[in-house]
C-alpha cells in the first residue's frame, strides 16, 4: 500500500512521513477514527515506506523487493492479529491469513462487517469476532524472534477493541518492544479498549473521509459517474467502505423504498405497512440501519428544501420530485421529531431489538406525525 493510493488525509500522511523520515515514529501508534477512514490502509502504508527499498520524500518506490511483499501482504517481518471467529479460543489469526490477504487486496478499506462476512460459516452469522489470550501470547511469541531481513519488525493490529481483558497480556510489550519493533493498531473506537493500552500508545486520530474526497475517488477508481458519486459521496457520511457498498446497489433502491413507506405511512394503510415491515427486516440489521440512516439524510434534504432558497436534493434523478413534495408537507418541528424516533431505532436495532418490533413502532410514530396538523 502506498500513500498516494489513500485519497485524501494529507494532514495524516505528512504526519507519518515526518515521523517515519527523521527516525520519531514511536514504537506503539494507535490509528483511530470512525469507520471507514482509512485507518487500516494508513497504516499498511507507513509500514510499506518504513521497509522499502527505493524510498523518496514522499512515498514508498512500490516497485522493489520489499515493496512486493508488503503489496501482497506476505513480508516476513509483518505480522498481523485481527478478530476472528474462535469458539473454543484455540485459533489463531494466521489460520487465516489466506483469507486476510485476500480481503486487503480487494478492499483496503474494509469494514469489520466485510471481514466477518468473508469468514464466517453458514452456522457462525451470529457470532462476534474477538482476539483472544491465546493470539496475545502468540504475539508475544513471534516478536521475541529476530526480524527475518535483519531490519524492523512490524506488528499491525486490526480492531484492538476486540482484544478485551485480554489485552492486558502485551501491556510489558508495548511498554518495552524488542528492538526495531513497531506496533501499529488500529481502531474505531478507542473507548471500547484498556485505557492501559490506549495510554502506551502515541493516538494518531484519523477523521472521516470529506464527501468530496469520497466523491473524487469514487469517479476515478471505480468509473462512477458524477451524478451517482455525488449522492453516495453524501449518503455514505464520510465512510469509504459503505460509499463503495452503495455504489454497488441499484441507483435509487434506498430512496425508493422510503418513499413507498412514507407513501404507506401518510396514507394510514396499517396492512401495507406491515408488509412492507416484514419484508425490510428480512435484510438484516446492518442493511436495515443502512436504510434508516439514508432516510436521515432525505429528511435532511427535505429541510433544505424548506429553508434553502432554490436547494437541489442531493437524491437520486428519480427521486428528486418525491423529495421536494414531501418537504411540502414537513415543518422543523416535524423532521425534528422524525430524526428523534428514527435515531432511537436505530439505536435499538444496533442492540438486537426485534426488527419487526422496532420497525412497525417507527412507521405508527411517523404516520402520527406526518398527519398531524
Amino acid at each position: 500500500m502506498q500513500f498516494t493510493q489513500i485519497p485524501g488525509q494529507q494532514a495524516i500522511k505528512t504526519r507519518l512521513l515526518n515521523a517515519c523520515i527523521h527516525g520519531r515514529l514511536p514504537h506503539a501508534i494507535l490509528l483511530h477514527g470512525p469507520e471507514g477512514n482509512g485507518a487500516l490502509a494508513l497504516a499498511l502504508a507507513a509500514i510499506s515506506y518504513l521497509l522499502c527499498e527505493n524510498k523518496t520524500e514522499t512515498d514508498a518506490c512500490g516497485e522493489c523487493d520489499s515493496c512486493s511483499k508488503t503489496k501482497s501482504f506476505v513480508h516476513p517481518d509483518v505480522h498481523f492479529s485481527f478478530p476472528i471467529i474462535n469458539s473454543d479460543g484455540t485459533k489463531l489469526s494466521d489460520e487465516f491469513i489466506k483469507e486476510w490477504r485476500k480481503a486487503l487486496s480487494a478492499n483496503p478499506f474494509m469494514s469489520y462487517e466485510d471481514w466477518m462476512e468473508a469468514i464466517k460459516g453458514k452456522d457462525e452469522q451470529n457470532k462476534q469476532g474477538n482476539i483472544t489470550a491465546e493470539e496475545c501470547r502468540e504475539i508475544i511469541k513471534k516478536l521475541s524472534l529476530k526480524s527475518y531481513e535483519g531490519g524492523k519488525k512490524f506488528m499491525l493490529i486490526w480492531l484492538p477493541e476486540f482484544l478485551g481483558q485480554s489485552g492486558n497480556i502485551l501491556l510489558k510489550l508495548l511498554e518495552e518492544p524488542p528492538e526495531e519493533t513497531h506496533f501499529l493498531l488500529v481502531a474505531e473506537d478507542i473507548n471500547q479498549m484498556l485505557p492501559t493500552i490506549v495510554s502506551r500508545t502515541q493516538l494518531f486520530n484519523i477523521p472521516a473521509f470529506s464527501p468530496e474526497t469520497i466523491n473524487q475517488y469514487l469517479q476515478k477508481n471505480h468509473d462512477l459517474e458524477e451524478k451517482d458519486a455525488l449522492v453516495v459521496s453524501f449518503l455514505s457520511k464520510g465512510n469509504l467502505s459503505l460509499a463503495q457498498h452503495l455504489m454497488h446497489e441499484e441507483d435509487t433502491e434506498y430512496t425508493e423504498n422510503m418513499q413507498v413507506w412514507l407513501q404507506y405511512c401518510y396514507a394510514r394503510n396499517t396492512l401495507k405497512i406491515n408488509e412492507w415491515v416484514n419484508l425490510t427486516a428480512t435484510l438484516g440489521r446492518e442493511k436495515i440501519k443502512q436504510f434508516l440512516e439514508n432516510s436521515l439524510y432525505v429528511f435532511g434534504e427535505c429541510l433544505h428544501c424548506r429553508f434553502v432558497e432554490n436547494h437541489k436534493p442531493r437524491v437520486p434523478e428519480a427521486n428528486k420530485k418525491f423529495v421536494i413534495n414531501i418537504s411540502k408537507i414537513l415543518t422543523e418541528q416535524k423532521i425534528e421529531r422524525i430524526y428523534k424516533q428514527i435515531n432511537d431505532t436505530i439505536y435499538h436495532i444496533e442492540r438486537n431489538a426485534n426488527p419487526k418490533i422496532s420497525l412497525f413502532n417507527l412507521s405508527l410514530d411517523l404516520r402520527n406525525i406526518l398527519l398531524e396538523k
